[in-house]
């Protein structure tokens, strides 16, 4: 071999070697940064999926929130028309017909109208996600595992059907995962009155997949409930979607354990560089999750793609092998290097950059431009959360302002009587608490306080409300720190979690109605002074008249010369006169000093039987006539006799003097529940109703002057109340009015 050949030979050596290492080493560069580069891509990936995901549910939160302030959607709730909101219900369904779940419910949760089912009044929870937007009064989103039983009660148990092929053999997963929306409605005083539930069944439904995949081409996406996928664009070899296979074990156990997972994976006997992200429901337990992946025979395929290109450069350039080599190494390393980079100021938050598309249309050209565009559809997505969370600050802010405007004092308590919000009393100094000018977070409540006897029993209420999950309302009056009287009205009430009566917080609530209470006193003693005038007025007007008469006697008497004839005639004037007085004077005695009745029992029909004679005189000669319609087999009772014979000789004679023409008066005694029943009827000439608020009053009478007092009605009412009775009038004028007195059954018992 000549010297020449062994250079040539040489020259290849030593030429061949290092373009054999450059060609294995820029392999190795290139598939360690595309493979860097394709689980960065995928990361990203799922965050945009994650963006899709939540789409559907903005939009049906947003459309709800503005729903929920119509007058006529709050009307409809409160009056529970279930006909109206199930057409409106069926025209949101229209211009959403994505949504799978339209429902409204009442603020226990029970449904009143559903867009698919004509049944209501079946209980909406949702692993107590309703009641949770019911009790804070907030829109909320959350992803949640249906039953069967609501599926099938709502229609959609067939859509939601996912056919699943595992190791113990074929079965039909029937449950569902929904994406749901719980909007609580508030009625025009701003209590809550319900909700409206929109919910995006998630098991196959192709959304969220197809719409990332058209966004980011090539990109896969499957969402699995718990280890069951139950939606996805990944297909198998016949170019079926992979709906109802298994998500790896290893996997799941990563997903299980709330860390996600990033790394290759095999489903449905294929191969994916993936990304997993747990999926969480409103308590935080994990029920499923969402991936996003690329198959991994297309990165070994780009990988045998580079090495056959380095190895072609490197045979064809043996004699070039150094500079081309070089060369080829600067130009493929430089755009990896610099998408690497600039992938990495994306992954730190930086979206105003560009990847910069290399001329050439090679994979990395494609790569850059999948870069480019993934960049602006985060940048997009940012953009829209952004204005989504300025949006829900206000409202947050919106819904603080009027919380701490309420003129109460507020304050939401833990178990351990700890403060975990407030309000700020309209920013008012308030003569109970310092929270106006203070955090108050974390403190002990009842230490708080700034009052002693605000505080004593206090803790006691208060774990009672925790215990019963019950309401309690009371009014107290305090000392303040200046001396004055102050009256609050305080009111406790639970947050309750909806697992039971056991709350989880609890609400107090007081009010200063100090003014209300002095303003009360006020009327109070204003009514007892007109009432003493009126009292004092009548009395005056009923024993005037006599007294006159009697008066009018005497000066006669003194004045002139009169007949015996005529002295016997006006001292017998004079006799009536006086007796009158003396008549107005006890029952006046008899109203005010309220004797104690002297219980026996008493047959009250035999009672009546007694009485009922004595008005044969005043109804002789008139065509009146007195019936009795007494019931029979009725026992005796315990009652003061002479006061019941008052009552009923009073309404009898208030009867007879009431009757005109062909008069009838009825008495009657029967059983009315618990009650004696005593009624006096007439078909007289009845009461004005302008009249009847006033029957019972002292001394309000229409009979002519000298032939009532005007004491007999409310006599006879102070009478039965102190036998823990009621008196009740029915009249109408020109037909007639009929008095009913119930009495105990059992007076000891009452």
């Amino acid at each position: 071999m000549n010297i020449g050949s062994k250079l040539i030979l040489s020259f290849l050596a030593v030429t061949l070697l290092p373009t054999i290492l450059l060609a294995i080493l820029t392999t190795a560069i290139i598939s360690s940064s595309k493979k860097d580069d394709a689980q960065e891509t995928i990361n990203n990936n799922l965050k945009a999926a994650w963006m899709q995901y939540y789409a559907r549910a903005y939009q049906m939160q947003y459309g709800m929130l503005q729903a929920s302030t119509e007058i006529y959607i709050k009307d409809a709730i409160v009056k529970k028309d279930r006909e109206f909101l199930r057409s409106q219900l069926s025209l949101w369904k229209k211009h959403r017909p994505y949504v799978d779940l339209w429902a409204v419910v009442d603020k226990n949760a029970r449904t009143i109208a559903s867009s698919s089912t004509p049944s209501s009044g079946y209980r909406l929870s949702f692993n107590g996600l309703v009641e949770k937007a019911l009790q804070k009064k907030t829109s909320f989103i959350s992803t949640e595992i249906v039953p069967y039983e609501v599926l099938k009660e709502e229609g959609i148990d067939e859509a939601a059907a996912v056919p699943v092929a595992s190791e113990g053999g074929e079965y039909v997963l029937k449950d569902g995962m929904m994406l749901l929306v719980v909007t609580p409605v508030m009625d025009r005083d701003e209590n809550v009155a319900g909700a409206i539930i929109s919910g995006d069944l998630m098991n196959n439904d192709a959304f969220v997949s197809d719409a990332l995949a058209y966004s980011i081409p090539g990109s896969l996406v499957t969402i699995a409930m718990n280890n069951i996928q139950i939606a996805t664009n990944v297909v198998n070899e016949v170019g079926e979607r992979t709906i109802g296979h298994m998500i790896p074990a290893n996997v799941l156990e990563e997903i299980n354990s709330n860390k996600g997972f990033r790394g290759e994976t095999s489903i449905a006997h294929r191969y994916y560089i993936t990304a997993f992200d747990p999926i969480l429901d409103s308590e935080g337990r994990i029920i499923g999750s969402l991936f996003v992946g690329v198959p991994k025979e297309k990165f070994v395929e780009l990988q045998y793609k580079n090495i056959k290109a380095v190895t072609t450069i490197a045979l064809v350039g043996l004699f070039l092998a150094t500079g081309v080599a070089y060369l080829i190494t600067y130009m493929i390393t430089r755009p990896i290097k610099s998408l690497t980079k600039k992938a990495q100021l994306v992954s730190s938050g930086n979206l105003d950059i560009r990847a910069g598309v290399p001329k050439w249309n090679d994979e990395i050209a494609e790569l850059a431009r999948t870069f480019d565009m993934m960049v602006r559809n985060l940048r997009d997505n940012e953009e829209r959360i952004s204005q989504s969370q300025v949006h829900l600050r206000q409202q947050k802010n919106l819904i603080e302002s009027i919380i701490n405007s309420l003129p109460y004092c507020l304050y939401v308590l833990e178990r351990n009587l700890s403060i975990v919000a407030w309000n700020r009393h309209s920013v008012e100094p308030c003569p109970i608490c310092n929270c106006s000018s203070e955090d108050c977070f974390d403190l002990n409540f009842i230490a708080h306080l700034r009052n002693l006897e605000l505080k004593k029993g206090l803790d006691k209420l208060i774990d009672g409300v925790f215990d019963t999950g019950e309401a309690r309302s009371l009014e107290q009056k305090i000392t303040a720190r200046d001396g004055r009287d102050l009256y609050l009205s305080t009111s406790i009430f639970p947050i309750l979690s909806g697992k039971g009566r056991e709350a989880d917080y609890v609400v107090w609530m007081a009010e200063d109605i100090t003014k209300k209470k002095e303003l009360e006193a006020s009327i109070l003693s204003s009514e007892k002074l007109a009432a003493v005038g009126q009292l004092a007025a009548g009395l005056a007007h009923e024993i005037n008249n006599p007294l006159g008469g009697i008066l009018n006697c005497f000066y006669n008497f003194k004045r002139r010369k009169l007949t015996d004839e005529r002295k016997e005639e006006y001292l017998d004037f004079m006799e009536d006169g006086i007796k009158r007085v003396q008549n107005i004077v006890r029952q006046l005695l008899d109203f005010s000093q309220q004797h104690v009745p002297e219980l026996s029992l008493t047959d009250i029909n035999g009672m009546i039987e007694g009485v009922i004679p004595l008005f044969v005189h005043s109804i002789k000669g008139r065509d009146v006539r007195l019936v009795k319609n007494l019931g029979q087999g009725l026992p005796s009772i315990l009652v003061d006799r002479h006061q019941i014979e008052q009552i009923l000789v009073n309404l009898i004679l208030n009867a007879v003097q009431a009757v005109e023409g062909e008069g009838l008066i009825e008495v009657s005694t029967r059983f009315e529940g618990s009650w004696y029943c005593i009624e006096v009827a007439d078909n007289g000439c009845g009461i004005p109703p302008q009249n009847l608020p006033r029957i019972f009053d002292p001394f309000f009478t229409t009979k002519g002057v000298g032939k009532g007092t005007g004491l007999g009605l409310s006599v006879s009412r102070g009478i039965i109340e102190r036998h823990k009775g009621r008196i009740e009038v029915e009249s109408r004028a020109g037909r007639g009015t009929v008095f009913k007195v119930f009495l105990p059954i059992n007076l000891e018992r009452v």
